[in-house]
């Protein structure tokens, strides 16, 4: 399934959902995700507006765009289908005297996120993971070639209504090799309606070697359903991408309770 296909089926879904559900967290933005799934029934979709990421690599500047699309589907229980994928990206490459641009679409992937207990638990600690597998079928330019199985987990700590602090860690297997992700985020909630964070990726790649990204972003409400976000990422070091910027609007879906 591209994710085009998706796209259109989500689409056909959203006219029948006419009234809301309590809002959930949004897994954007942010290293991690919610630790909380969403009501059974109910869809989200978080949509990024695009990414730009910028890198140079032995004497060639790239610059690429990412439209990614995450759609989440409630199934009950502490379980929540994830379908995600990128239906537009743009590639432009510089050097050696030469220049190229691509355009196409990137891999889907399939995940299940569990959360049991959710924020519920006592002392304000909540955890979920997130089983995920990515199948290779997006363009040349933008697929990993293969498929890829991953299995993430964000331990959540909000000891306030305005503080909360998460710790994700996730690994990736592709073509035999593992590549691993650590990354602490610190927040703060500014009001009702915005979120403001900082955060630190550590990265550590078998072919590439380590990456140290930092950054943060903000997230802010738009009533009880809609929610805008922005973050900036940038490289510590030697390796990986030296800018990642972003924006991205989540949207909530489902039928009122009771």
């Amino acid at each position: 399934m591209t994710s085009r296909a998706i796209l259109a089926a989500l689409a056909c879904i959203l006219p029948a959902t006419s009234a809301f559900a309590d809002p959930p967290d949004f897994d954007r933005p942010g290293a991690g995700f919610a630790t909380t799934v969403l009501p059974v029934g109910t869809v989200a979709l978080e949509q990024g507006l695009p990414t730009y990421q910028r890198q140079r690599d032995e004497g060639y500047l790239d610059r690429t765009y990412t439209a990614d699309s995450l759609v989440r589907i409630g199934v009950g229980g502490p379980l929540e289908l994830q379908v995600a994928g990128s239906a537009w990206n743009r590639l432009e490459e510089r050097g050696l005297g030469s220049r190229r641009h691509a355009v196409g679409h990137g891999d889907t992937s399939v995940g299940m996120k569990w959360a049991p207990g959710g924020a519920q638990n006592e002392g304000g600690f909540s955890w979920a993971a997130v089983g995920q597998v990515t199948f290779a079928n997006g363009d040349n330019d933008f697929g990993n070639g293969a498929r890829e199985v991953s299995l993430g987990s964000t331990l959540q700590w909000k000891p306030d209504d305005t503080h909360q602090e998460t710790l994700y860690a996730n690994v990736d297997r592709l073509k035999g090799r593992n590549t691993w992700t650590l990354a602490p985020t610190f927040g703060r909630q500014f009001g009702k309606n915005l979120l403001a964070y900082v955060e630190t990726d550590a990265i550590h790649d078998a072919e590439d070697g380590n990456e140290l990204q930092a950054g943060g972003g903000v997230a802010y409400d738009i009533g009880d359903h809609v929610q805008l976000d922005a973050y900036a990422l940038h490289r510590i070091g030697r390796h990986g991408p030296s800018v990642i910027v972003g924006m991205g609007v989540s949207m909530f879906f489902g039928s009122r309770k009771g």
